[in-house]
């Protein structure tokens, strides 16, 4: 992560060499991205740069981080939903949101796809109380944690593919068959559902 020097930057400043590393780890990849080239294009100092960061690997740290963080902020917190429909029909909106955002930044969609994501314990938490709240989930040990393990692989497909038309779909049946939801409260498929 970002030595202390960087946190003490203006958000602007911040944003601005994120940016341009974003932009440069999207295009070449993690590997064969260059620090000095992002360091150049980013107008700061080499000296500046290793204030800021203990190297590359620190620098695509931060970009994953942020690019998370950004995504996390389209989804916003979890809302508690007021019946099972509502929580389907959040989990949905969420999703085609998410989706909508990695559509038109590229960027964010390289990077995640590449270098995984965190940040969303907290968010599947509130979910998953939110469910167990009215009904829909049975809490059983490590279901906050299955119920992760499916965004996880719904993501990286969702990230490997961003093509699919609907990658809510798929998301809510499984959710639905690893709550145990029967199927005649589950929410109705669209496309890309299976």
């Amino acid at each position: 992560m970002p030595l202390p020097r960087f946190d003490r930057l203006p958000a602007e400043s911040r944003a601005a060499i994120l940016a341009v590393a974003r932009a440069h780890f999207a295009r070449d990849g993690k590997d064969a991205a260059s620090f000095n080239q992002i360091i150049a294009d980013a107008h700061i100092s080499k000296t500046s740069a290793y204030h800021y960061f203990d190297g590359k690997d620190d620098l695509w740290s931060a970009v994953v981080a942020d690019a998370s963080g950004r995504a996390l902020d389209v989804l916003g917190p979890w809302r508690p939903a007021e019946s099972a429909a509502d929580l389907w029909e959040r989990l949905r909106a969420g999703s085609l949101r998410l989706s909508a955002h990695l559509r038109d930044h590229p960027d964010d969609r390289a990077v995640l796809a590449a270098g995984g994501g965190s940040g969303g314990d907290g968010w599947i938490a509130d979910l998953v109380a939110d469910g167990a709240r009215i009904g829909v989930i049975d809490v059983v040990p490590g279901i906050e944690a299955a119920t992760a393990g499916v965004f996880a692989a719904v993501d990286r497909w969702a990230l490997d593919d961003p093509s699919e038309p609907d990658p809510a779909g798929p998301l809510l049946v499984l959710l639905a068959r690893l709550w145990g939801v029967p199927e005649t409260e589950r929410p109705p498929r669209h496309s890309g559902a299976f």
